[in-house]
């Protein structure tokens, strides 16, 4: 499908997430969805601005330990409040991971929203006009899902694991085989959390939360349902994954290592309980 046609006929979307557990944190939040909503902004192809809406879901379900301040939200508003297509909402019942995401989805989908592009506000650097334009070029080519290979998981992504670090999904496709599936949601406590033990490469003993990774069972459930439809990206040009300060935020710099240290594990546990195995994702990436 010729690009200018798709920029022209489809809508575009961006969902941001955002939460700070103290106050304190509350300004760096709005500083880093601010300087997205900046750069999304002015990405333009083909002479066409490429997001139509902007949608920053900031997460405060109070059932969670970990959940946002209470304060995030009316800060995000006053600071939005001026631009029409940058829409803040407090996202009350569910987890992060996947409830938030579904409700983004959601939201955006009722709005005419053909294509949303979730991004981390760490990721800042690859949203650019070459990384989303080569996206744009991979929907064209019939992609249904497409991500940026960012540096700390370019093996992971280039094998048809996308990540939501930056991915573009085609909403009805998205949904149609059941959204981010809620069985990869945060646990609520560790009462509620299923734990797998792993051996680290310092050889100790290693216990991880079986959660998130969200991406992929929708990712298999859409192989299935729609043969070869995952399009992979090396980021355009020379670019780095923001790591969290482990001085000014050592709860998101361990939540970081975490992640990655055991993403591979947790996406192979969630595979394996709807029948699938990490490979099967190879055989579903866009020739």
């Amino acid at each position: 499908m010729e690009r200018k046609g798709i920029l022209n006929r489809k809508k575009f979307g961006l969902i941001l997430r955002s939460f700070a557990t103290k106050p304190e944190q509350v300004p760096s939040r709005v500083d880093q969805a601010n300087s997205m909503v900046e750069v999304a902004e002015s990405i333009i192809i083909d002479g066409i601005r490429l997001f139509s809406q902007i949608d920053i879901i900031v997460w405060h379900d109070t059932s969670y330990i970990d959940t946002d301040c209470g304060e995030t939200t009316a800060a995000m508003q006053a600071k939005f409040q001026i631009k029409k297509n940058v829409h803040v909402h407090e996202f009350k019942h569910g987890d992060i991971f996947c409830g938030a995401l579904n409700f983004g989805i959601a939201i955006q989908s009722r709005n005419g929203i053909d294509y949303s592009v979730i991004a981390s506000t760490e990721a800042l650097i690859y949203l650019t006009e070459e990384n989303l334009s080569a996206m744009v070029d991979a929907i064209c080519r019939g992609a249904l899902v497409t991500g940026v290979a960012i540096n700390e998981l370019t093996d992971s992504i280039m094998a048809g694991r996308i990540a939501n670090t930056l991915a573009m999904w085609h909403n009805i496709s998205l949904l149609s085989v059941g959204g981010f599936d809620l069985r990869a949601a945060k646990p609520k406590n560790d009462k509620d959390a299923f734990y797998l033990k792993g051996w680290s490469e310092e050889k100790k003993e290693v216990y991880y939360q079986l959660g998130g990774v969200e991406e992929v069972i929708p990712l298999a459930r859409m192989t299935e349902t729609f043969g070869q439809c995952i399009a992979p990206i090396l980021p355009q040009n020379g670019q780095y994954y923001k790591v969290p300060d482990p001085e000014k935020e050592p709860e998101l710099y361990n939540r970081h290592i975490s992640k990655m240290g055991t993403k591979l594990e947790r996406q192979t546990a969630f595979l394996a309980q709807i029948g699938y195995d990490p490979s099967f994702l190879k055989g579903g990436i866009l020739k």
